[in-house]
């Protein structure tokens, strides 16, 4: 990969396209949202893969994120609590819900490369269906 530093951002050209890094919202995406989404990227696809292969339905899958962040040293992420919404009919258990999460940890290489220096949570979660939507 290679990167192009200019006056207000970095600029990538990436297989899929462009992709512009910056500490303003106005010139492209932060650094911290980046590193989030690289994060929920890897654990969604991953968790997705572990409900096909177990032939667990489901209707949609959402990632939610919060952090913790120490503002005395250059604003570092400490923390890391990821929550997968399984939308689904068919209810899963608690101890199936906990398999799934740490299979999730165990090989997501995004969460295996940070666990030395930030705690992360990882947790399933069954989400009833709204029968509205669907």
């Amino acid at each position: 990969m290679e990167f192009k530093v200019e006056s207000d951002r970095v600029r990538s050209d990436l297989a899929f396209g462009k992709l512009a890094i910056s500490p303003s919202e106005k010139s492209g995406y932060r650094p911290y949202e980046l590193f989030v989404s690289s994060l929920a990227g890897c654990s969604g696809s991953l968790l997705q893969t572990i409900l096909q292969k177990k032939r667990q339905p489901y209707q949609r899958l959402e990632i939610k994120v919060s952090s913790v962040r120490n503002p005395d040293y250059a604003n570092r992420i400490e923390q890391l609590s990821l929550t997968a919404f399984v939308h689904t009919k068919e209810a899963f258990t608690e101890q199936q819900a906990e398999k799934m999460a740490d299979l999730v940890v165990k090989n997501c290489g995004m969460i295996q490369s940070i666990m030395q220096s930030i705690e992360v949570k990882f947790v399933v979660r069954m989400a009833c269906l709204d029968s509205d939507r669907y």
